[in-house]
């Protein structure tokens, strides 16, 4: 989505990450022309994030830390883990059952509550990871064997959400921000305001936005947003809302029969 010449400050990619880079790009390219050109943002975000093998999360780069592309506060210190661990303890303790924690990152956050909960005598029966990345899965598992045997036991990874409702504490550190977006953009007056989506096609050696018609759950999601405001917006108003965010949180309340989730982002 942008220029060759408009990423000056961004460091060089090395030979490796310029032909992946490419390969991702090929990949975009190759299911915009089975899908009619343009494409909305939230599918571009997710082929860019998501797709096997290929996307930011699924391949396998370092993500985390001083050697990756950013440091979430789990990276930073283990007083984060370590303050949160507290909290569980407390839930636990009222209603007992296991830690689910969406997309583990690394696993240092894991590692880091529950070293404090073994310290606090407050482990959970079972401590579940739901990762959708194998990469990250795979650094987790490095990760988080190197814990004392009684506690790496109690680890387990899934792919989905559990078969049955959970009682206990869900944990999803920095996921809500990684969930893809729909953009768009607001055509016409208050009289008449139509919503348009911002989708991506290619453009010349890369890519670029294009208006395209907007899906009818794009424009009820916003048509929503704008029954709640005092005012209309203006004409060419642009921004963007998560579509997945609603099902997700009815996942969620659906999962969890007795506990607390801890949700955080940006």
């Amino acid at each position: 989505m942008t220029s060759a010449a408009s990423v000056t400050t961004l460091p060089p990619l090395t030979p490796a990450e310029r032909a992946h880079s490419e390969r991702v790009a090929a990949n975009i390219r190759e299911f915009m022309g089975a899908h009619g050109g343009a494409i909305g943002f939230d599918t571009y975000m997710r082929l860019a994030l998501y797709a096997p093998g290929l996307g930011y999360y699924s391949a396998g780069a370092t993500k985390f830390g001083s050697a990756g592309d950013f440091v979430t506060a789990p990276e930073v210190s283990s007083l984060f883990s370590r303050c949160l661990a507290r909290q569980v303890a407390d839930i636990l303790e009222v209603t007992g059952g296991d830690v689910l924690e969406l997309g583990a990152g690394s696993g240092t956050m894991a590692a880091d509550l529950l070293a404090e909960l073994a310290a606090l005598d407050r482990l959970p029966q079972r401590y579940r990871i739901l990762e959708v990345s194998a990469d990250l899965a795979e650094r987790q598992r490095a990760r988080l064997a190197r814990l004392p045997p009684q506690i790496a036991a109690r680890i387990e990874w899934l792919d989905r959400w559990p078969a049955q409702a959970m009682s206990g504490v869900v944990l999803a550190n920095e996921v809500l921000d990684a969930m893809p977006v729909a953009r768009f953009v607001l055509r016409g007056g208050p009289g008449g305001q139509r919503v348009r989506a911002l989708g991506v096609a290619v453009e010349g050696e890369g890519f670029g936005w294009r208006e395209i018609d907007a899906t009818p759950e794009l424009e009820q999601a916003v048509g929503h947003v704008l029954g709640t405001l005092p005012a209309a917006l203006p004409d060419g108003y642009v921004s963007e809302v998560c579509l997945s965010f609603q099902p997700w949180i009815a996942s969620l309340a659906g999962q969890l029969e007795h506990g607390v989730a801890f949700t955080s982002g940006h």
